[in-house]
């Protein structure tokens, strides 16, 4: 998996024609040697995670950049976020979805 970096994003924004956000939500501590979370009881708000939030004008330009991201980045889970954006927001990711494998 390759690590999300802000000048790809950038680079991503100006290809496409989007507006890109990152967010890295960490909450990882080394115990023991170990990097470990608690999770469990915990909102999905508040446990380690890398957040882009992707807006567009054109329905092309959002669809080919959350393709072009998935290509970089794949998804280590379940992209829930994309379903809980905006009603076409979720459309449209539910299309891609079954486009490309069911991420």
């Amino acid at each position: 998996m390759e690590e999300i970096r802000e000048k790809d994003l950038k680079s991503f924004e100006r290809e496409y024609g989007v507006n890109i956000s990152y967010e890295k939500i960490e909450k990882r501590e080394m115990k023991e040697g170990l990097l470990m979370e608690r999770t469990l009881d915990s909102r999905i708000e508040d446990i380690s995670q890398e957040v882009i939030t992707l807006s567009a004008d054109q329905e092309d330009n959002f669809s080919d950049c959350i393709i072009a991201l998935y290509k970089k980045y794949r998804c280590p889970r379940t992209p829930y976020s994309l379903l809980g954006s905006s009603d076409a927001g979720q459309k449209i990711a539910k299309k891609l979805m079954n486009i490309h494998g069911g991420w």
